[in-house]
């Protein structure tokens, strides 16, 4: 790629205020390395990982897209013997003899991958990935056959470290990937963002919706007192939420408070009332200025 393609990926991506990121991902894209895009959920990490995948590969039918389950085992990834090929049927059994996983599909048809939600998966539904990547061929035991890695072959995967239902990566499978951030994005860019989305909508809801989303984001990094801040699809959704209310007559207070409760079951930890209640006043606080 060339300095051209990457302006190109910048400028056409639907997700801003990642442009670091995207940067560091295409430079290790270039160097040959798989990348791990991870953070808070909802700020873009997959569609950017297709994005990419998208342009590099001259289409969306260029790359295979899988997303992990904590039921993923090397059957889906790599492949092995089909139940049916024990089957007493013997054309039933000789039809499903063996299938391929995710990964060997992808590689065998000449397409790219990106794995969705990476973590959701256990470390031994990866074993065969590991080695692949450690070793650039896999010995596939199940069809008498060996996968080579080719050249120039790119694989993206996305994660949430630490949330709810993730696994926890072994250092040895963590370390065949680079990881890069993508974390929420300023607030300049999410002002410029709302005024695209909802050109009309009051700029004082605007700025109380910037500063709900800011300090949500305090409350998540300074003790974890909340699982996560307000995400920039959150913010987006108040954004529309505010302006279609407001647009039928109702104020500006009641329906940014009514949104900003919406969000707060979705960014604090729905089985402890502790927490909700953390984030209803924070919106009851932002509210008493407008």
């Amino acid at each position: 790629m060339d300095t051209e393609d990457y302006i190109h990926i910048l400028d056409t991506c639907e997700i801003k205020g990642h442009d670091e990121a995207i940067l560091r991902i295409l430079r290790y894209i270039e160097l040959g390395y798989p990348v791990m895009l991870y953070g808070p959920p909802g700020n873009g990490k997959t569609t950017i990982a297709e994005h990419i995948l998208s342009y590099i590969g001259k289409g969306e039918d260029s790359f295979l897209k899988v997303e992990a389950t904590e039921t993923m085992s090397e059957y889906q990834v790599i492949g092995g013997f089909h139940p049916l090929a024990m089957s007493g049927n013997p054309e039933l059994a000789e039809k499903f003899m063996y299938k391929d996983g995710a990964v060997t599909r992808a590689i065998e048809s000449g397409k790219n991958m990106l794995i969705d939600e990476f973590t959701r998966a256990p470390s031994s539904a990866y074993s065969g990935l590991f080695l692949l990547l450690s070793r650039n061929t896999l010995p596939l035991e199940y069809k008498e056959t060996m996968l080579i890695k080719p050249d120039g072959w790119v694989l993206l995967a996305t994660a949430n470290f630490g949330d709810e239902g993730t696994f926890k990566l072994s250092n040895a499978l963590k370390r065949r990937f680079v990881p890069i951030n993508v974390g929420y994005v300023s607030t300049a860019t999410e002002k410029t963002l709302i005024s695209g989305i909802t050109p009309d909508l009051d700029p004082e809801v605007v700025n109380a919706i910037l500063l709900f989303a800011s300090e949500t984001r305090s409350l998540w990094k300074r003790d974890r007192s909340i699982p996560e801040g307000l995400s920039t699809d959150g913010v987006i959704k108040i954004s529309r939420y505010c302006d279609l209310a407001m647009s039928q007559g109702f104020d500006r207070k009641s329906v940014f408070v009514d949104a900003a409760f919406h969000q707060s079951t979705i960014i604090a930890d729905e089985t402890d009332p502790r927490s909700i209640q953390l984030v209803q006043e924070l919106a009851l606080k932002v509210a008493e200025d407008l």
